[in-house]
């Protein structure tokens, strides 16, 4: 056991320490030497979503001279209009990822169920995908920043095709997420637990180069960024903390920022480098949150964990949320844990006095 600790503490120091070039590829094999008995399914994975959102990045850079733009005439389960590049993206994945033996099944934003495959002879080293194809895909017309966000569990339902129960599981169980931005450059950035990392798209080589390793949210709250227009139909608590971070005297937030651009991965991103808030709360015409648990709020909030902040309903941190279906929506504010603790402190202080 002595012995065992010593080779993992080792391998954990010299991957701490691997740098020069490192591209996507070297950086899942460092990480794979981190657990001796890996057998390499788990990273496949990971490397099959990166050739995957190549494919996608390019789509999307060509969009507007491959007839891809607009609409493909059809709703997701959820009732969004579907977008022709959010047909692509999703059957991308699907063809991409579903000849993996390890992959046991998926369930993407835009299926209506689970897509169940045949299952691998190794029960104990199978997975289970969640997936939103394009995030922000109603900007896409507008060339704005768009996004690829997935998350993995490890199967919990024993022998045969995989069950809903595999998906169901609270993000605290996630063995990875992570999200790849289509913007002015193409960002892969995701987290096995180990710290979160970005890599950016290197068109020369067509490899994915670390860029950004341990990413950090800054200890300030540079900017707030939700949908203002929402504002009289939000609830008093979360009005009550938008108003003290725009209007309070507290040094922390003089000079902030209202920063919107209506793709959850883009606002997302910028706030995981410059410090921020990001807010989609409870309305009068979503009750319930807008945004998906599985497919947007649980990755993200994984990700904004590792790099030392926070994500909450306004009562439950994401992370701890079970889910009950697999397109179940949630409130959400995510970012500095500093503010996500005070949004949740307003919802506490506003339930106290009306009890």
């Amino acid at each position: 056991m002595a012995d065992e600790l010593k080779q993992r503490l080792e391998l954990k120091r010299e991957f701490d320490e691997f740098e020069g070039f490192k591209t996507l590829e070297s950086f899942i094999s460092a990480e794979q030497h981190l657990h001796p008995s890996a057998r390499g399914f788990f990273a496949d994975i990971i490397r099959r979503i990166g050739v995957a959102s190549k494919i996608i990045g390019s789509r999307v850079q060509r969009a507007g001279l491959a007839n891809i733009l607009g609409k493909a005439g059809s709703k997701n389960v959820t009732g969004d209009e579907q977008q022709k590049l959010d047909v692509l993206a999703n059957d991308l994945l699907i063809n991409t990822l579903q000849w993996l033996p390890a992959v046991a099944g998926m369930a993407s934003e835009e299926e209506e169920g689970v897509l169940r495959l045949p299952p691998h002879p190794d029960e104990n080293d199978t997975y289970v995908i969640m997936f939103d194809p394009l995030d922000g895909s109603s900007n896409i017309d507008a060339n704005v920043s768009i996004g690829t966000i997935f998350a993995i569990h490890k199967r919990v339902s024993a022998g045969g095709p995989c069950t809903e129960e595999d998906f169901l599981q609270p993000g605290r169980k996630l063995l990875a997420a992570g999200y790849v931005i289509y913007g002015s450059s193409t960002m892969f950035v995701y987290s096995t637990g180990n710290g979160v990392h970005g890599f950016t798209l290197d068109p020369e080589v067509g490899e994915y180069v670390l860029s950004h390793p341990h990413i950090r949210i800054p200890d300030r709250c540079w900017c707030i960024s939700a949908n203002e227009s929402s504002y009289r139909n939000w609830d008093e608590p979360t009005r009550r903390f938008a108003d003290h971070l725009r209007f309070s005297d507290d040094p922390r937030y003089r000079g902030i920022r209202s920063r919107y651009i209506g793709s959850m991965v883009a606002d997302f991103h910028r706030n995981l480098l410059y410090g921020g808030v990001f807010m989609y709360p409870a309305d009068r015409k979503n009750p319930n949150g807008k945004l998906r648990l599985l497919f947007e709020c649980a990755p993200l909030a994984f990700l904004a964990e590792q790099a030392g902040g926070a994500a909450t309903d306004g009562v439950n941190d994401i992370l701890d949320i079970q889910p009950t279906s697999i397109h179940q929506r949630s409130p959400i504010v995510i970012g500095n844990r500093q503010e996500v603790e005070l949004y949740r402190r307003f919802v506490e202080q506003h339930r106290a006095s009306s009890a």
